[in-house]
């Protein structure tokens, strides 16, 4: 059975390198948060939760720019 798609909208793939203690953490937090939920998360959920988060910030800032000049 194939996983289900959590992406509704268009989508590109992209090889990331990290460190392996950095997947390491990232493996036991999803593999927690997969225990207290009724869904599946994977290390590749945390990472695209965090460029979310990220992109945010950028565009915060951004707007703060624009009303401050």
């Amino acid at each position: 059975m194939p996983r289900p798609n959590k992406i509704l909208e268009p989508t590109k793939t992209y090889n990331l390198l990290i460190k392996e203690a950095q997947y390491e953490k990232l493996a036991k937090i999803a593999h927690d948060m997969q225990k207290r939920s009724l869904e599946q998360v994977a290390v590749a959920d945390l990472i695209r939760d965090a460029i979310d988060v990220y992109l945010e910030t950028l565009d915060e800032e951004q707007d703060e720019d624009v009303y401050e000049n």
